[in-house]
């Protein structure tokens, strides 16, 4: 067996269609520079054959492996390799001589893979390398990292190589599959008896049932008697209720109306009176005006007359003044006189000199000036004084008649105010009804839309309860068909697991040869053949005990292996050689109700062929028996079995009957059962699966209606509160809106009379100019005085200026008259302030006889004024009797329009009750409506019975609560007794023969547990000793490998001490030439790749690898290795396909044949066929 042809196509680099053809057992090599491909043919081959790592295959995920396209060629969509082996000495197990594995990726993950261009499974490929050499994980390719994992620290990495070349994998396989089966067959052995101690317990438990159903049955009796008739009376109570609560909510709506007709009775008789007392209310009005007017101006006089009183008590102070100072200055005269006599005197002594003569000239003469000066001060204070009192005069007029039209202002804007306030209440008014009408508008149509959406929620609330319902029922009708299918899946599942584990036959001969001398025999009859299934068990009637036939591949080995058996004492074995041809009549029997010879409905392999029909020739196969024995008798003289269903009859009058039950089945009728278990298995599977799907959808859907339900009731509820609420709000709006109606059209018709009074004083104002031209008189007498004023105080402060140039000149006499000035200067200061104090004490009377005189004139007009505050008071006492009549005239009037309004508010209070108790009632009605509609349904759904019509129901006495406590504890009873049948005893029959099949399922499980634990156990033995033997071998030959590698070389192979063989860590010990011996991490890269490769040969001894791939091994080889290497090369490939991707010259030279691996094209791979002395610079 080896590779001949590699097909890539859309593989990696590889975008075009390639071939390579490698020759039979030799070298090739691959040659070609970094990155051109080269590797990737050794993925190609390896992906072909089943890898599933993308990591190994240096991808990051499986669809990387597709050619992704160059920036001159698009990427694929498919990747496909195939591989051509030869398969002549038919190693493979196909009866092929050529055998083409093909696997194909797709862009969205999908694989295919074929064998021969036929569709497969990726097991069925695996399963067809098994034991071959050329799997996936096996020796067969080699890389560096290959070394590494033959090196490597892992255990696992090595015993891998170990186990392929002891062929322990397909036993460690077949004990990991069977170890599966036991694990199923215990699993189901638990199941089966946990199901059988229940059926049990349930057998047990049914003489229970009948005393359980007898007392069931009695408490049902008594909780119907009292359910019922404690229900019938809540049910004529609900009634009554009902019939109460429905008068109740008929007086309560003619309440209603009655009060409503009241309301529209008042409010006629309300508008009516408030017409009628009209003419009274506007002279109320007009009095109370008049009042507030007259009020105004008694208010202004006040305001006059202590004004007049504040100007009597300042002159009074300003005489006091003056005459507090005529008083100071006549003391002060009195002072000054004495001191100037005692100046005189004094001064009388003194003499006088010329310089003091002009000193006094000089200070006459300014004293002079200082008189003058003192004069037109005097003046101009004696004109101010008189424009200060013709300043009062003309303010006293312009007061006078400036309060008379502040009066008018006052009241203009007590009217102005008024209005603005009368403005902002209509403002606010309007504003609010306004806000109302929006308001009850937006309200109707709120109570309109939730009308129209409580019709559209009820409707959608009846489809959303079909619905409801209608789910409901089939996640029922899914939760049953459910149910069926696992139970049938579980049944068929405990049958082909049995079948499974009685696949093997019982006969410990032919077993023990099976394990023991599998190289051999060819394996038993039963297992190489396949028969009609319409009469597989006629054709297992007539091949018998041959069908555990063992087939040996040379009939010359019957001794030793019959020799070997008597040792072994297994048991007998009916051996077969299929070695010959056939030589044997077919019988011509025809006829009616004649089927046919029994080979002629047997198919098997070409060289088995002839063994059954020579078995098979003397058998006929019939319809029925009585066609058996009457053919058997017509053809007496030939020796012919005729078979029918169960019995065969021989010409020579023997007949033969097949016993036993279905489970006691032939390899044939197993092997058909199982294929047809497992059909339905794959059936049932699919089907549970769908059903599932449906059923989580359908729960899924179910979980989405019935949200959507209790929404919908939600939405009703709150619709309808909505709506009732609304009605009531709507009333009270309505109600409102007229009430600021009429304080609207009130409001107006004040403003409206405010306004013509405001005219009437302005137009009055326009026509008055004797206030301007006092108040023109004023300002000008007013800035008269201020100029006045401002020159007498100018004048004062140039006398006091000269007065104190005076008292300098004084001063600046000499010390000789210093005495002489000093009396002189004070005598003469004396003297002018003796004169200034009599002008001061003149002016200052005149001032007081001014003050007397303006007194006496306030003191008149204030008198005057206060006659007239007193008359005014009498007139305002007459209007307010009048308006105090007219008032207590307009309450007398209008007394019964404030009872009647008193009696409007107290029914609108009542109407808002009333429309409260009605919706308690319609709430309470609605309540115990459907509180009646659900004890109607509960106990028709419970009992059966109509609570309309319970003429035939028995009703008992009892007492309410005694009964309330009895029914719980009945149902209580009968929760607690749990699930009731009735039917009790063909259940008891049912469950005794189910009690039965369990048994024989159980049975049948425990033989297979038994049969696959010896099997678990032999294949135990049989891999270790075999792995034992193997690793000895490869031992010996590592040794024998390495020491032509590496002259006087040794190698070391242990096992992990204390551990079991098939479990235990191999380690590699490796001596180098000259060097002691060390473990291969001591080792350099050369030595560790010699050291591998002398491994890989040792195994390849003992069992020699089909084809061998080395990708670029010899990288850390010298020349002097790499000879030695290619020695070896040489040596194996008489028995093995090398296949080296390599840069070195001398492993080119020594290939068989050369392949070049370039991309022409960036990206793109191609094949070119190289000579010798080309490769060199080709693989640069």
């Amino acid at each position: 067996m080896h590779i001949t042809k590699l097909k890539i196509f859309g593989f990696k680099s590889f975008a075009q269609r390639t071939e390579i053809t490698f020759p039979g057992n030799g070298l090739t090599a691959v040659v070609g520079p970094n990155g051109c491909g080269k590797s990737n043919i050794v993925d190609a081959i390896r992906w072909v054959l089943g890898e599933q790592k993308a990591a190994i295959l240096r991808m990051g995920k499986m669809q990387d492996v597709i050619f992704s396209g160059t920036e001159e060629r698009a990427a694929m969509s498919l990747a496909e390799v195939s591989l051509v082996i030869n398969n002549d000495d038919g190693r493979l197990p196909l009866p092929y001589a050529e055998i083409m594995v093909t696997r194909r990726a797709h862009r969205n993950g999908t694989s295919e893979y074929l064998i021969n261009n036929q569709e497969c499974r990726l097991k069925d490929i695996q399963n067809l390398f098994f034991d071959s050499g050329l799997g996936t994980g096996t020796y067969s390719q080699m890389n560096e990292r290959m070394i590494n994992a033959v090196l490597s620290d892992k255990a696992e990495d090595r015993r891998t190589l170990f186990e392929e070349a002891a062929g322990v994998s397909k036993y460690k396989q077949q004990r990991k599959e069977t170890l599966r089966q036991l694990e199923r067959v215990q699993v189901d052995m638990a199941r089966v008896e946990d199901n059988l101690n229940s059926t049990r317990r349930s057998v047990r438990q049914y003489e229970k049932q009948a005393e359980k159903t007898r007392e069931w049955m009695e408490l049902r009796r008594r909780l119907k008697e009292l359910d019922l008739s404690l229900s019938l009376d809540k049910y004529e109570d609900n009634k009554k209720s009902v019939s109460i609560l429905d008068t109740s909510r008929k007086r309560v709506e003619h309440d209603l109306e009655s009060s409503k007709t009241r309301l529209t009775v008042l409010k006629t008789q309300i508008d009516e009176k408030r017409l009628a007392i009209s003419d009274d209310e506007n002279s109320l009005r007009e009095l109370e005006q008049l009042v507030q007017k007259e009020e105004l101006s008694l208010n202004n006089m006040n305001n006059e007359l202590m004004r007049f009183r504040e100007t009597l008590v300042t002159l009074e102070e300003s005489s006091n003044k003056y005459r507090k100072e005529i008083e100071e200055s006549r003391e002060k005269q009195t002072t000054l006189r004495t001191e100037k006599e005692l100046l005189e005197e004094k001064t009388a002594h003194l003499g006088s000199d010329d310089e003091m003569d002009e000193q006094v000239r000089l200070l006459e003469q300014e004293r002079e000036v200082l008189q003058v000066l003192r004069n037109a001060y005097d003046d101009s204070r004696k004109s101010s004084q008189e424009l200060a009192e013709k300043r009062i005069q003309v303010l006293n007029k312009a007061n006078s008649l400036r309060s008379r039209w502040q009066r008018t202002d006052t009241e203009k804007d007590l009217l102005l105010k008024d209005i603005e306030n009368r403005d902002k209440e209509f403002s606010d008014i309007e504003e609010q009804k306004k806000e109302a009408q929006g308001n009850l508008e937006a309200m109707l149509e709120g109570i309109a839309e939730a009308e129209r959406e409580l019709q559209m929620l009820e409707e959608r609330q009846c489809v959303q309860a079909e619905k409801v319902e209608s789910s409901k029922e089939e996640i029922q009708k899914l939760e049953k068909r459910l149910q069926n299918y696992k139970n049938e899946e579980m049944r068929l599942q405990s049958r082909f697991d049995v079948l499974s584990s009685m696949a093997i036959s019982e006969g410990e001969g032919a077993k023990w040869l099976l394990e023991n001398k599998s190289q051999e025999i060819a394996g038993l009859l039963g297992q190489k053949i396949e028969a009609d299934p319409r009469y597989v068990s006629q054709i297992e009637f007539a091949l018998g005990e041959a069908l555990d036939a063992v087939l040996l591949q040379d009939a010359n080995l019957a001794d030793s292996l019959l020799n070997a058996l008597e040792q072994a004492s297994v048991g007998s074995v009916l051996l077969a050689s299929f070695a010959g041809e056939s030589s044997f009549e077919s019988s011509s029997i025809e006829g009616d109700r004649v089927i046919g010879p029994a080979h002629r409905f047997v198919s098997a392999a070409p060289e088995i062929r002839p063994l059954l029909e020579r078995w098979l020739s003397k058998w006929i196969l019939v319809e029925d028996f009585e066609t058996a024995r009457r053919l058997a008798k017509e053809n007496a003289s030939k020796d012919l079995w005729f078979l029918s269903p169960g019995r065969a009859v021989h010409t020579a009058g023997f007949i033969r009957a097949r016993g036993g039950s279905s489970e006691s089945l032939g390899i044939l009728s197993r092997r058909t059962e199982i294929d047809e278990l497992e059909k339905k298995l794959d059936q049932i599977k699919s089907e549970l699966q769908s059903i599932e799907t449906s059923y989580n959808r359908s729960q899924d859907l179910l979980d989405e209606d019935q949200t959507v339900f209790n929404s919908i009731l939600e939405d009703i509820r709150e619709k309808q509160a909505q709506i009732q609420s609304g009605n009531a709000a709507k009333l009270i709006h309505q109600h409102t809106i007229q009430n600021m109606d009429r304080q609207l059209e009130r409001i107006e018709n004040e403003r409206s009379r405010a306004k013509s009074r405001i005219s009437a004083m302005e137009s009055e104002r326009s026509e008055d100019s004797e206030l301007k031209e006092a108040e023109t008189l004023a300002t000008q007498v007013e800035d008269e005085y201020q100029k006045t004023l401002a020159k007498a105080q100018e004048q004062e402060l140039m006398y006091r200026n000269k007065e104190s140039d005076i008292r300098e000149i004084e001063m600046r006499l000499g010390e000789k008259r210093s005495l002489i000035s000093a009396s002189v200067s004070r005598l003469n200061s004396i003297g002018e302030q003796l004169s200034m104090l009599e002008e001061l004490i003149l002016t200052r009377e005149q001032e007081i006889e001014g003050i007397e005189i303006k007194a006496t004139q306030v003191t008149q007009e204030s008198e005057t004024l206060a006659s007239q505050i007193e008359e005014k008071h009498e007139a305002l006492r007459v209007l307010e009797r009048r308006r105090d009549e007219a008032r207590e005239r307009y309450n007398v009037v209008s007394g019964d329009l404030e009872e009647w309004r008193g009696e409007e508010r107290s029914i609108n209070d009542s109407l808002v009750e009333r429309i409260s108790e009605l919706k308690d009632i319609e709430r309470r009605l609605e309540s115990l409506s459907a509180n009646i509609e659900r004890l109607r349904e509960r106990i028709f759904s419970e009992w059966e019975v109509d609570l309309d019509n319970t003429d035939d129901v028995v009703r008992v006495e009892y007492e309410v609560s005694s009964a309330d406590r009895e029914i719980r504890e009945i149902r209580g009873k009968i929760k607690a007794l749990g699930p009731v049948n009735q039917g009790i005893m063909d259940d008891f029959e049912e469950e005794k023969h189910r009690l039965e099949e369990v048994e024989r399922q159980f049975d049948d499980l425990d033989r297979a547990r038994a049969s696959l634990e010896r099997t678990i156990h032999k294949l135990d033995i049989i891999a270790r000793d075999r792995f034992m033997d193997t690793f000895h071998k490869i031992q010996k030959n590592f040794q024998e490998v390495f020491s032509r590698l590496m002259h006087d070389g040794g190698t070391k192979l242990t096992l992990e001490e204390g551990v079991d063989p098939l479990e235990a860590e191999i380690e590699v010990n490796a001596r180098p030439t000259g060097k002691k011996m060390r473990g291969v991490r001591a080792l350099s890269g050369g030595e560790r790749a010699l050291t591998a490769v002398s491994l890989l040969f040792a195994i390849y001894m003992e069992k020699p690898s089909p084809y061998c791939v080395l990708d670029e091994v010899d990288g850390p080889l010298d020349d002097a290795n790499i000879g030695r290497f290619m020695e070896l090369l040489r040596h194996f490939s008489k028995q093995t396909q090398f296949i080296l991707v390599t840069h070195n010259k001398r492993t080119m030279a020594s290939a068989d044949m050369l392949y070049g691996v370039t991309q022409e094209i960036k990206g793109i791979s191609r094949i070119a066929s190289v000579k010798l002395d080309d490769a060199v610079g080709f693989a640069v």
